[in-house]
């Protein structure tokens, strides 16, 4: 089983090689803030992604990969963040399942409270009036 940081290597080398070219065509000033952008996209769409099964964290990390072709800050967290990720895997595979299935329901368990807690945030800030009807009968 190949570690986390070979395939996020993989994927942000093929990034790369395009980055530079792309800078230096007519429009090359918009590549910057196409880049924050999209790197902004995935790494949220990874974030939320994580407690399901599939690439959730592979996600997160190519996410900060294209951020890291324009800030600095991001290669670094990439490098920590594949880094820590790698350990805890090599922790993580020979644990008894009980423990295995203990740290699955865990992050389930939080992925729905910051889940069900944004919602809140959400309606009480009028982002979500649909909301208002459901609230009305428990309150």
């Amino acid at each position: 089983m190949g570690s986390m940081r070979d395939a996020v290597a993989e994927k942000v080398e093929r990034l790369e090689r395009n980055h530079e070219m792309l800078k230096q065509r007519r429009y090359g000033f918009l590549v910057r803030p196409l880049v924050l952008g999209l790197g902004g996209l995935v790494v949220i769409l990874g974030l939320i992604t994580i407690p399901f099964p599939g690439p959730g964290w592979l996600t997160v990390f190519i996410g900060v990969g294209i951020l890291s072709l324009e800030v600095h800050w991001a290669q670094r967290l990439l490098g920590w963040g594949v880094n820590s990720y790698d350990r805890f895997s090599t922790w993580y595979q020979p644990q008894p399942k009980k423990v295995r299935y203990s740290l699955i329901s865990g992050t389930i368990v939080a992925a729905w409270i910051t889940v069900l807690g944004l919602t809140w945030v959400g309606w009480k800030l009028g982002m979500i009036p649909a909301l208002d009807e459901v609230m009305a009968t428990f309150g």
